[in-house]
């Protein structure tokens, strides 16, 4: 039957009074007076019904009892003011290489890590947002952002934003847009981004044929891709086929408005990507549920939408 342990104190004290043959010098170390030492010796020897320690004049000696004790008490203390010390150094710094696309990352991604309060202290995030796709899977990267259709290779995804589009006006101009077809009467803006891979649909054509119309085929300014669309949607007064995490703030702002309650989203989201025993990481944790507190920000802005995919079958709940 295991014996109640006397305190943790009185332990300490033996060992240190024991380890230096002196409860004047182990006094010293505890920062106590030897009356102090003597008093939990004492106590402990009441505790174990042995004695510890011969005194003699002006010295100590320890006791068979006592130095069986030192020897396993040492071990323990030694233990202990080791890992009380590897507590107390800062934790080897973690670097998360981190890839994908620059929109994404500048308008959804930082802006979520920016409000965190929480990030480990360890941890540094070090961005590749160039065009090039880094490959997870040899080490060029250690985690991705990724536009995919579904999962792929030996990686572990996680999916994280599905983005949707709609046409958007800025506040002054919808006042003008009633229906569908007024849109191209105020000047349609041109994207060619391919919503799924495979796919030919850019994004104004799934758009019309879901409201019943022809895809349009004139349009009053072509740009590179959304973000273009949607400041020039800004800038002139026309229309661009927008939303989700790119338009956020100038949803946000009012600055530009949603005149139908109609959208499309693609097969294709946004997903992370990691070697796989990396999520299993509370670093990567961490990561994951900040950008996806980001997501589910962004994902408020479509709550009065009606989403469809390209083919025109609702998006499920």
């Amino acid at each position: 039957m295991s014996k109640r342990l006397p305190s943790l104190t009185s332990l300490r004290t033996f060992e240190a009074a024991a380890r230096h043959l002196s409860f004047a010098r182990a006094a010293d170390e505890l920062a106590v007076t030897p009356a102090a030492v003597g008093f939990q010796i004492k106590q402990l020897e009441e505790e174990l019904g042995r004695t510890l320690f011969m005194r003699k004049h002006r010295a100590v000696e320890l006791t068979e009892r006592g130095r069986q004790l030192l020897t396993d008490l040492g071990t323990v203390f030694a233990t202990i003011q080791k890992a009380w010390d590897a507590a107390h150094e800062p934790l080897a710094e973690t670097v998360f290489r981190v890839s994908g696309p620059a929109k994404a990352v500048h308008s959804w991604v930082l802006p979520a890590l920016s409000r965190a309060k929480s990030q480990p202290p360890h941890l540094r995030i070090k961005w590749d947002l160039s065009k090039q796709i880094r490959d997870v899977a040899t080490g060029e990267a250690d985690m991705a952002i990724r536009w995919a259709l579904e999962p792929e290779g030996d990686l572990h995804w996680e999916p994280l934003l599905r983005t949707w589009f709609t046409p958007l006006v800025r506040a002054d101009v919808a006042r003008f847009v009633k229906r569908p077809t007024d849109l191209q009467k105020q000047g349609l803006i041109a994207v060619e981004f391919v919503l799924d891979a495979g796919k030919e649909d850019t994004t104004w054509a799934p758009w019309f044929r879901l409201n019943g119309l022809d895809p349009p085929a004139e349009f009053a300014v072509s740009c590179a891709d959304t973000a273009s669309a949607i400041d020039t949607a800004v800038a002139t007064g026309h229309v661009a086929m927008g939303g989700s995490f790119l338009a956020a703030d100038r949803l946000t702002k009012g600055e530009l408005v949603a005149p139908f309650c109609t959208a499309i989203a693609p097969f294709s989201r946004f997903w992370l990507v990691c070697r796989k025993g990396l999520e299993t990481t509370p670093e990567w944790r961490w990561f994951i549920d900040t950008v996806m507190q980001g997501a589910a920000d962004i994902d408020a802005l479509s709550n009065g939408l009606d989403l469809f995919h390209p083919d025109g079958r609702p998006v499920p709940t």
